[in-house]
This record gives C-alpha cells, structure tokens and sequence, in this order.
C-alpha cells in the first residue's frame, strides 16, 4: 500500500470517528428542530385545528389570512416597531457600558457583575416582579408625587402597556449584549489605540475610526440577537398583561400561542410560525450582508 493510500485511509477512519461522536447531537437536531419546523410547514398547508385525526389541504389559504385579517396585520405592525426600538435601545446601551467597563476602574469586576445579574434570571420571573412594581408601586409613588400618569399601573393602559413591556425587556435584555460587546472589545489591540493616540487622536476620533468598525462583527451579532428578541417577544407578556389591555400587548408570538393553544388554530398558527421564521432569516441575511460590506 503507498503512503498517499495509507494516509487517506487514515484520514477517512479518522473523519468517521468524528462523524460518530457528533452523530447523537445531528439525531437531536433532527428530531427536535428539524422535523418540527417541516411538520410545522406541512401543517401551515392544512386546515388541522390539531387535535382532529383527519384534515384538508387548503394550500396558501392560511397565509393569505394572516395578511388580510386587520388585527394581525396590526399586531405585526406592532412588533417591528417593538422590535426596531429594542434593537437600537439594547445595542446602543450595550455598546456604551461595554466601553465604559472595558475602562480600568476600581470596583470593575462588581460593577460587571451587577449589569450581568439581569441575564441569570428567567424571563418569568421578572415579568412577575415587574408586574407587581407596576401594579402596586408606582402607583403609590406616583400618587404621592403627584404625577398623574404614574398614579394608575402603566400595563393597565393600552398607550402605556407596550412601552413597559420594553423597559422590562430592555432591562434585562441589555446584559448579555454588554457581555458580547466587552468581549468584542478585549480583542482589540491596546497597541492599534496607542498609535492613534500617539498620532493626536482623541477619545471621539478613536472610538469612531478603530473602536466601533473594530467591532462592527459583534456589534451584528448583537442587532440579530435582539431583532430575535424583540420578534419573539412572549414571557413578559405572558408575565404581566397577557396581551391585554385588548390587543395593546400583542405581539406576534403570543399571537401564535393564543391562535394555536386558545382558538384550536394549529394549522393558522403554523403558518404565522412560519412567517415569522422567514422574516427573521431575511433580517439576519439582510445584516450581515450590511455588516461585511461595511467591513
């Protein structure tokens, strides 16, 4: 046997021992994402209500409802601009308390562990706690200050309800951002800022020219994080005012919930799944296409 067929035989036993030990984690990625997300493709063509052991196909038919039915086209409406805010809120907050903890500081390693605790509880949780400082607190706060707006629970009011929602996803949805973002700005050479310095660049002129195109590729992976986020938005609301008051909190993914596990919709709700898998795969595309061109 010559050795370039000794070596390629080896190459290949090795290749199928690699094969072997990513094979369990291929099989659940198969049954718990993949096979779901076809099924749910399937079913979206269907008029299955998702208990009934028979059912039609009906095409596109669901499709076309969801955007010709007024109230989900107002929903829909409703989580971009949720959606649109969170992004520019939790990546501008993100980046400027990563720089500001990247910063040699005493107290550095508390202050980054006080901005993380958000990111270890769950999103239930503090959708409760929230719910009670906005049902309880504020108000009382708000009466003996005086101020009128905060005298009644912002979540009780449909102009109100949505923008508490974002303060609590803001709150905690900056955390992990800003840990992305110092984490983008420690791999920055201290020596690439030095020489700007060095050539009479100030603060503004660095962070400009070298920081933030430096860290342009995080920077993109937090915007599709929070797009994610805010499209998929669903435990606070769940948390505090269960889409109320009205269709104020609706979003698109309580939406599908209530269509799917309320309404008995399962075909309906398998088509704005899909919709909505579709609208995020395009904003990510969209994204980094924009990020590497500006690389």
């Amino acid at each position: 046997m010559s050795k370039k067929a000794s070596l390629n035989k080896k190459s290949l036993s090795r290749n199928a021992l690699f094969f072997l030990f990513t094979f369990p984690a291929v099989v659940l990625y198969v049954l718990f994402i993949v096979y779901p997300m076809l099924s749910g493709i399937y079913y979206s063509l269907t008029d299955w209500n998702g208990i009934a052991k028979s059912y039609d196909f009906v095409g596109v038919q669901n499709y076309a409802a969801v955007f010709s039915d007024k109230t989900d086209r107002a929903v829909i409406g409703r989580t971009f601009l949720y959606t649109l805010l969170l992004v520019i809120i939790c990546t501008s907050l993100s980046v400027f308390l990563a720089i500001l903890l990247n910063r040699k500081m005493r107290g550095r390693s508390f202050f980054r562990s006080v901005y993380f605790f958000p990111a270890v509880l769950s999103s239930v949780t503090i959708g409760l706690i929230f719910n009670q400082i906005y049902s309880n607190l504020l108000p009382e706060l708000g009466k003996a200050m005086g101020v009128e707006v905060l005298s009644k629970s912002l979540l009780g009011n449909s102009s109100t309800a949505m923008w508490a929602i974002l303060f609590i996803n803001v709150w905690q949805g900056t955390a992990m951002p800003t840990v992305l973002a110092l984490s983008g700005l420690q791999t920055i050479s201290g020596d690439i800022i030095e020489s700007a310095r060095m050539d009479g660049a100030n603060d503004w002129q660095t962070l400009k020219k070298i920081t933030l195109p430096l860290l342009l590729p995080t920077i993109s992976i937090i915007v599709i994080l929070n797009a994610r986020s805010g499209l998929m938005v669903f435990d606070y609301i769940k948390a505090t005012t269960d889409g109320g008051p009205g269709f104020a909190t609706t979003s698109i993914a309580y939406m599908i919930y209530k269509h799917a596990f309320t309404d008995m919709k399962f075909a309906y709700s398998s088509a704005e799944s899909t919709l909505c898998f579709l609208l995020i795969t395009i904003i990510a595309i969209i994204q980094i296409r924009v990020t590497r061109e500006k690389e």
